[in-house]
């Protein structure tokens, strides 16, 4: 009797618990189809990995003011905005307008960078900080970073360090042509083959003391922005080949940089333990002598003293 009796209650409660998630599933769908998506849209959603309720996650989104069709695009591209909570969602959205993206700006920063998104609130903060502090951007500026290449506050920043100090010291690039040219959503690798293959072929001065370059040198701008067809064609008038075969040079000197970089950290670290062994060998037998001269002397004052 026990033992029926505990079989009708673990059914029951399988029961109970299989209606209650099918509950919970149907209201989260019709709350999708409330908020305006279609039916096949709310099953694509809801198909997704995640928490069985996706609505709150989804809300924010519209209250953001994103169509449909986009939040199903970014859903599909990042399905783990699902498990953020609706309040973080809410919060990086609010740090967002707050470093200047307004109604407009924002949806299409969002569009064209979901993973904006994804950025903690205090990283956001601390990116565009660095912009001002370390690039010495005006808040004008970052704001049309924040539009124009919303993907900045994406970057590591060592990355944007890499990238404007080489902009700015070898190139002689200013902070205006800087933000014009987008060039944080360049590779470092890129931006530096481009402009050392102009070096070498003499097309590319660098700036003198003052950071100022010859007017016959291209413009940042044309350096980054261009494909690497019109670059070659335009700018380098060189081929294909040829520049092909430079990164292959370059990428050699990069690794024979390295290994000599290595070779020398060695033999210092060698040296120092030389040094080292020396001074210590030196310690103990100085105070060898000073023991024997102690031995040596204490037994005549005592004998003295007999």
């Amino acid at each position: 009797m026990v033992s029926l009796y505990l079989r009708h209650v673990i059914a029951f409660s399988r029961t109970g618990l299989c209606l209650r998630s099918m509950s919970s599933i149907a209201n989260a769908r019709q709350e999708l189809l409330d908020l305006g998506f279609s039916e096949e849209q709310a099953e694509k959603i809801q198909s997704m990995r995640g928490p069985p309720n996706k609505t709150p996650s989804v809300k924010e989104l519209c209250l953001i003011g994103l169509n449909h069709r986009t939040i199903l695009r970014l859903l599909e591209e990042r399905p783990e905005f699902l498990k953020v909570a609706a309040k973080e969602l809410r919060d990086r959205v609010d740090t967002l307008r707050s470093l200047g993206l307004g109604e407009g700006s924002l949806q299409a920063s969002l569009v064209r960078c979901p993973a904006l998104l994804s950025v903690p609130r205090s990283r956001l903060l601390a990116t565009a900080q660095f912009l001002k502090s370390r690039c010495q951007f005006t808040s004008q500026q970052v704001q049309k970073i924040l539009k124009t290449s919303p993907e900045t506050l994406t970057q590591d920043s060592s990355h944007l360090e890499d990238v404007f100090q080489y902009l700015y010291f070898r190139m002689g690039g200013k902070q205006e042509e800087i933000v014009s040219c987008q060039a944080f959503e360049t590779p470092f690798d890129e931006i530096r083959a481009r402009h050392q293959f102009l070096e070498r072929l003499g097309t590319f001065q660098p700036p003198n003391k003052y950071r100022t370059c010859p007017p016959t040198n291209p413009k940042v701008k044309e350096v980054i922005q261009l494909s690497e067809k019109d670059f070659l064609s335009r700018i380098a008038h060189s081929s294909a080949e040829e520049f092909t075969t430079f990164r292959k040079i370059l990428e050699r000197e990069e690794r024979e940089g390295e290994s000599h970089l290595e070779d020398t950290e060695d033999e210092l670290s060698s040296d120092e333990d030389d040094a080292k062994q020396d001074s210590d060998s030196g310690e103990d037998s100085e105070d060898e002598d000073y023991k024997e001269n102690v031995h040596d002397d204490k037994p005549n004052d005592y004998r003295k003293k007999k």
